[in-house]
């Protein structure tokens, strides 16, 4: 009887760490599901720009700014390194891409270089289906906090097919439009901001080639 009786017990035990459990899967799959569906309004937007700044834990600040207008976008890269600063930008035309370097003792510039770093506003919880999405959603830590202003989830442990996170890793979306704001892991601070449908043509404008050498 005494066996019958801890068997008994125990099973009630594990019949509600799985209530638990499922209680936890099924909230974070539905708020999951929720900003995946959010960011898909502006995954296939055409005029949009994105600032990103990830600050390591040596100091270094890597900032870039990118511009797309129908088939035109410009990039450009500064990178900080104990206040030495240099600087990348790349313009595609739709029909070339001319990249600039600005460093400290010199300025260069190569002619159609080649493919632009496209930059595409991804889903950073995108999975590969819906089972793959409710399995992350099992290990997954997910707690409403206010970050610059905006309304966030911070994501912990989730696991997608566009992000390879460790557990440490953090990971902030905004809860209004499904798009990332913020991570923290590795030893480096990344933020973005978005602004859609006002980038205008001047951007994509040139420096003067004359102020820059050739490169053959």
């Amino acid at each position: 009887m005494k066996i019958k009786k801890v068997l008994k017990i125990i099973g009630i035990i594990i019949a509600i760490l799985i209530i638990i459990v499922l209680i936890h899967t099924i909230k974070n799959y539905i708020i999951i599901t929720d900003l995946q569906d959010k960011i898909s309004q502006y995954s296939n937007s055409s005029n949009y720009y994105i600032k990103s700044v990830a600050t390591e834990g040596n100091g270094t600040i890597v900032t870039m700014e990118y511009y797309k207008k129908d088939n035109k976008q410009v990039v450009f890269l500064e990178r900080n390194i104990n206040g030495e600063i240099s600087k990348i930008s790349m313009y595609d035309n739709g029909e070339r891409t001319d990249t600039f370097w600005d460093n400290t003792d010199n300025k260069t510039a190569e002619l159609d270089s080649g493919t632009i770093m496209s930059v595409n506003i991804y889903n950073g919880l995108e999975t590969d289906n819906k089972w793959q999405t409710f399995l992350g959603c099992i290990t997954s830590s997910i707690k409403s906090v206010n970050y610059d202003g905006k309304e966030c989830y911070n994501i912990k442990g989730f696991m997608s097919s566009t992000s390879l996170t460790s557990e440490a890793t953090e990971t902030y979306i905004e809860k209004d439009t499904g798009l990332f704001v913020k991570s923290t892991g590795g030893n480096t601070l990344t933020e973005k901001e978005y602004k859609f449908d006002n980038v205008e043509d001047t951007i994509f404008i040139e420096p003067d080639i004359s102020e820059y050498t050739l490169k053959e």
